[in-house]
């Protein structure tokens, strides 16, 4: 009897021993370095989806209206400048090449987008975003200007 029982423990270990330990997968956060943070607000305004693009920005919250009307413009004459383009020049297109980090600070960074754009020839470019560091997530930094206006 006491063969059977150390037999099946040992069964037992063989058995907990054999099993792996998965690690846990983390779930995705595009705000955990300063190039997801960008190519998550690129693929945010492709798709003109206002919530996503406001997680993008670090802002005081009460700016938020400010910001989201901006944003709004922004979408908005985004799309009117492709439509206008398609109409002139049949073969346009826009494209994100690339994002990449130029400088990173201990709070800041500076990312860099590349794009190519085709209108009647191939047009490349670059430009700059800043972002910075909100408690552990990289967020674009938005700086507002001087003014008054009542609604």
């Amino acid at each position: 009897m006491k063969q059977q029982v150390v037999l099946l423990l040992l069964l037992l270990l063989v058995v907990l021993a054999s099993c792996k330990n998965e690690p846990k997968q983390e779930a995705y956060n595009p705000f955990a370095t300063p190039e997801g943070c960008v190519k998550e607000y690129l693929n945010a305004k492709d798709s003109c989806d206002m919530v996503r693009m406001l997680k993008c920005f670090s802002y005081d919250t009460k700016y938020e209206s400010l910001l989201r009307e901006h944003l709004q413009q922004d979408i908005n004459g985004y799309g009117d400048i492709v439509e206008y383009y398609k109409k002139k020049y049949p073969n346009y297109s826009y494209k994100t090449d690339s994002v990449k980090l130029k400088e990173e600070y201990p709070n800041s960074a500076v990312v860099t987008v590349y794009y190519t754009e085709i209108k009647d020839d191939v047009y490349s470019s670059d430009y700059n975003l800043n972002v910075v560091k909100d408690s552990t997530d990289w967020k674009i930094e938005i700086r507002l200007g001087s003014g008054l206006s009542i609604r």
